[in-house]
C-alpha cells in the first residue's frame, strides 16, 4: 500500500475496513444458501402436492382414493416439518451471525426443542438457548486470543507470523504498530 502513497497512518483502517467488507460478504453468501435451501425445499414440496393431485384426479375407486389421501397427507406432514426445519436453521444462523465464530457450529450444538419461528422471523425461545450454550461453549462465540509471555525489557519479543497477524483485529494490528513497527511493516509490505 505504500507503493500507492498511502500514509502509514491509514493502513490499519484500510486493512479494518477491508477485513469487515470480507465478512459482509461472507454473510450475505450464508444468507443466500439459506434462502436457497428453503425455496429448494419449498419447490420439491410443490411439485409433490402437484402429482398427488393429478394422481387424485385419476383415481376412480373411494378406499384407493382414500388409502392415497392418507398417504399424501402423511407425505405432506413431512414436507412441512423439513420446511419448518430448514426455516428454523436459517432463522438461527442468520441471528448469530455476528456473534458467533461460525454459525453452523452454533446450530450443531443448540438444543432446538421449543424452538419456533415466529412470523416475524424472530426465533421464540432463543435468547435462554445461546445463554446456556454461551456458558457451556464460549468459544463458539468469542475469537480466540492468543495468549503469550510479555518480553522483558531487552528480550526477545514473541514470534508472529503472517497468518496470526491476518487474522488480528484492527486494535491488535494498532497495537502491534505502535509497539513493534518494524515488525508491523514486514507483514504490510
Amino acid at each position: 500500500m505504500r507503493d500507492l502513497g498511502v500514509d502509514e497512518e491509514h493502513i490499519p483502517k484500510i486493512i479494518d475496513e477491508h477485513h469487515d467488507t470480507v465478512r459482509e460478504y461472507k454473510e450475505s453468501a450464508s444468507k443466500a444458501d439459506d434462502l436457497q435451501s428453503q425455496l429448494d425445499t419449498a419447490n420439491e414440496e410443490i411439485t409433490e402436492r402437484d402429482n398427488q393431485i393429478e394422481q387424485l384426479k385419476n383415481s376412480t375407486d373411494n378406499e384407493e382414493l382414500q388409502k392415497k389421501l392418507n398417504e399424501y397427507e402423511t407425505s405432506n406432514a413431512d414436507y412441512e416439518n423439513k420446511l419448518k426445519q430448514v426455516q428454523l436453521d436459517s432463522a438461527i444462523k442468520l441471528a448469530v451471525a455476528k456473534e458467533a465464530n461460525d454459525p453452523s457450529d452454533v446450530l450443531a450444538f443448540i438444543d432446538k426443542d421449543g424452538l419456533e419461528v415466529a412470523e416475524d422471523g424472530t426465533i421464540k425461545g432463543l435468547d435462554d438457548k445461546l445463554s446456556t450454550l454461551k456458558e457451556n461453549k464460549p468459544y463458539l462465540f468469542q475469537a480466540q486470543k492468543k495468549t503469550g509471555r510479555t518480553p522483558q525489557e531487552g528480550g526477545p519479543a514473541p514470534s508472529i507470523t503472517k497468518e496470526d497477524f491476518d487474522k488480528m483485529s484492527y486494535t491488535e494490528k494498532n497495537d502491534l504498530y505502535n509497539n513493534n513497527k518494524q515488525l508491523y511493516d514486514e507483514f504490510t509490505k
